[in-house]
């Protein structure tokens, strides 16, 4: 999952295409745990590309996805019986992003979907996991406070790529599609399949 995510991360032209698939692939299925985990991580990260909308480097017309999908997705996946603790914590995070990207982008109707999503994180604030519950009362508190909001949560930096993953030195630039390994095209190819 590492791998996949820091692929992702380090090649821009993937980032749509990727955060479409993996919210269609997680509307469809919540019974994989790896799908969950690193679908809840790529929404979190890019959700501003996928609002943003656009097309598949074939041309075709991609469905647009709203804020309000988007918050609807992450709640299933946290009520879903298959939701474990790493599941948790992970929406928890990937939704407080959201809320955080949704404010960048003025979305429509921002102001409801952030009062769901203050919502959903107040419900969590009384978990018996403590770590749950930890990560509730923080994301609550730092929900409030608009000022250093975007700052705490604007998007990761890609994961370094050591010259042991790739054979390669430190990334400088980010990697086109067609530079891709076979290996790295094998797991696109796999997320589509999984669809």
């Amino acid at each position: 999952m590492a791998s996949f995510i820091r692929l992702v991360s380090h090649t821009p032209e993937l980032q749509f295409y990727t955060a479409h698939r993996l919210y269609s692939s997680l509307s469809e299925d919540l019974s994989q745990e790896t799908l969950t985990l690193a679908s809840v991580w790529i929404l979190g990260e890019f959700a501003d590309v996928l609002l943003q909308g656009g097309k598949f480097d074939d041309g075709e017309e991609a469905k647009q996805i709203t804020d309000s999908d988007l918050v609807d997705l992450l709640e299933m996946v946290l009520n879903s019986p298959y939701a474990n603790t790493l599941v948790r914590q992970f929406v928890l995070t990937s939704i407080s992003k959201l809320s955080a990207r949704m404010s960048e982008l003025s979305t429509p109707g921002v102001g409801i979907q952030q009062d769901r999503i203050a919502v959903i994180l107040a419900g969590f604030s009384s978990n018996l996991e403590l770590e749950i519950q930890q990560r509730s009362v923080e994301f609550g508190s730092l929900f409030t406070k608009n000022e250093i909001k975007a700052g705490v949560m604007e998007r990761m930096p890609p994961p370094e790529i050591r010259a042991t993953m790739m054979g390669t030195g430190k990334l400088t630039r980010p990697l086109k599609t067609a530079e891709l390994t076979a290996s790295e095209r094998a797991q696109t190819r796999r997320l589509d399949e999984n669809r």
